[in-house]
């Protein structure tokens, strides 16, 4: 009977600070501030790098990379879009920029599909074989559409083309996978 007395005790609130007031003290050089923001958004941020880059290995190096990146243009945020908008976007170019400088895409491990079926876990798998042969704009357009749900606008934006030249990357890296053998055996409709 105690221990649900205890249970039910509130415990004050600490007041705390909006993302607004974060990002202008972080702005003046406050660490604690800044401190707080990652806080805020060190989990999304690590979700989008392992979704991306699947290399559990290389996450920590890109996650380091992304904040510093934020600190460095952090002066320049103009609050148009919302801060983790932002952020997301400073995370993709990181990732990116890793898979650029290693030319190939090298997913180590799948964690968004733990409680999947033995026979959805091969037919992902199967996928993450074909797209490792993928290189490129393929690559990032693929994964950026079929895997965090981009809009082909943004991808076009992203990779610097053309909406035209971004719609073929797409439909080209969901023929190389459509070609796969493997893929193929599963029946996978891509």
């Amino acid at each position: 009977m105690a221990l649900a007395s205890v249970a039910l005790r509130e415990v004050p609130a600490e007041p705390r600070e909006s993302e607004a007031q974060l990002i202008a003290l972080a702005r003046t050089g406050d660490h604690q501030a800044f401190t707080r923001l990652l806080e805020i958004h060190d989990r999304r941020v690590m979700g989008v790098i392992v979704r991306f880059t699947g290399n559990r290995f290389d996450r920590d190096d890109i996650y380091q990379e992304v904040f510093t990146a934020c600190y460095v243009a952090l002066p320049r945020f103009n609050g148009t879009c919302a801060f983790y908008t932002w952020l997301h976007r400073i995370a993709l170019n990181q990732c990116i920029s890793f898979i650029r400088s290693r030319k190939t895409f090298e997913p180590e491990e799948d964690v968004a599909v733990e409680d999947e079926s033995w026979e959805r876990k091969a037919q992902l798998q199967a996928i993450t074989n074909a797209q490792k042969q993928l290189a490129g704009p393929q690559q990032i357009g693929f994964h950026l559409y079929y895997v965090e749900q981009w809009s082909i606008e943004d991808i076009a934006v992203l990779l610097e083309c053309s909406l035209s030249a971004a719609k073929t990357h797409i439909h080209r890296a969901r023929e190389k996978i459509r070609a796969d053998e493997e893929v193929r055996k599963w029946n996978i409709e891509i």
